[in-house]
Formats: structure tokens, C-alpha cells, sequence
């Protein structure tokens, strides 16, 4: 439960964050995304109620922080995000069984994906709104490049995470094996 109330208070905590760290000139100036990176964690952690309960506070606060609107028109939409994470927080419970104990090489890689399917969905719906595509090498790197990033910063995010209360994830309980 403490912990749970911690990453509620990280993800307030990191959309805040996001919104003054610089653009990382080495991936193309891309912008770090941090949120992406503890949802994935909350998601391999928590129990699956909770993370549906997760990705809705998640979803919710996203959206309002970064409502996309032209002009009269909005482009990203609330409640999206909402969509995106409950989608996202199911496929990580399914890869849970894969790291019994907890795996920073699960979360590390989940969050890397997670971030640029993030945002190449936020790409696509913005180019569905204007009727036109257009990919080249800058918005390839705005897409992966705070992938990259998430994906170097995860263990970082995980070990520390792991020191607060609650920590441990519980033992999967073998039926069929005797000792």
C-alpha cells in the first residue's frame, strides 16, 4: 500500500519534472519521458486490479497535462492515454510470469517499448487529425529517441524504486512440485 501511494506521488511528481528537464542533444533533441518508465513498473508490480486502477490516474493526469489542441480543434484527446496505459498495463501483467522475483531486464526493456509506442500513437492520431503523414529522420528520433533514453534510465529507476517499503515481490507458490 505504501508503495503504491509512492508511485502515485512519483508519476505527480515526474509529469512536473518532465516539463523542465532540457531536450537531450545526442537523440536528436528528444525529450526524456519518465512517466512511461514508472507506469511499467507499477504494472509489473501491482496486482492486476491495481494496475487498471493505475493506468486510469496515469491516463488521466497525462492527458491534462499535455491536451493537445490547434486553434478550435483538439488533436490528442482526453481519455486516450487512459486507453493506452490500460492496453499497456494488461500486455505487462501477461510478461509478468516471464520474471518471477521481479526482473530489472523485464521492466528495462518494457519501458524503452512503452515509451516510444507512447509516442508514436500520439503521432499517428495527430496525423490522422490533419490528413497528412510525414516521417523522416527528426521525427524518428523524437519517437526513439525518449525510448532510448527510458530504456538507459530504467535500472536506474528500478533499483531505486526497489528500496522502498514493500519492495519484494512474493514467491510464486509451484503446485504439482514436491520437494
Amino acid at each position: 500500500m505504501i508503495r503504491a501511494l509512492i508511485l502515485a506521488l512519483l508519476i505527480y511528481l515526474a509529469l512536473i519534472a518532465q516539463e523542465f528537464i532540457p531536450a537531450v542533444p545526442f537523440l536528436g533533441g528528444s525529450h526524456i519521458l519518465l512517466v512511461p518508465l514508472l507506469f511499467v513498473y507499477a504494472a509489473l508490480w501491482l496486482p492486476f486490479p491495481g494496475v487498471l486502477l493505475f493506468a486510469l490516474y496515469t491516463g488521466l493526469l497525462s492527458d491534462l497535462t499535455f491536451l493537445h489542441a490547434t486553434g478550435d480543434q483538439v488533436e490528442i484527446g482526453l481519455g486516450w492515454s487512459m486507453l493506452f496505459y490500460v492496453f499497456l498495463g494488461t500486455g505487462l501483467r501477461l510478461l509478468q510470469p516471464l520474471a518471477p522475483g521481479g526482473r530489472w531486464e523485464i521492466h528495462c526493456l518494457a519501458s524503452g517499448l512503452a515509451t516510444s509506442l507512447l509516442l508514436l500513437v500520439q503521432y499517428l492520431m495527430v496525423c490522422l487529425r490533419r490528413e497528412s503523414f510525414l516521417l523522416d529522420g527528426t521525427i524518428l528520433w523524437q519517437i526513439l529517441g525518449p525510448g532510448l533514453a527510458a530504456l538507459l534510465l530504467a535500472p536506474a529507476v528500478y533499483f531505486f524504486l526497489r528500496l522502498f517499503p514493500g519492495a519484494r515481490w512474493a514467491p510464486r507458490a509451484h503446485k504439482g512440485l514436491t520437494s
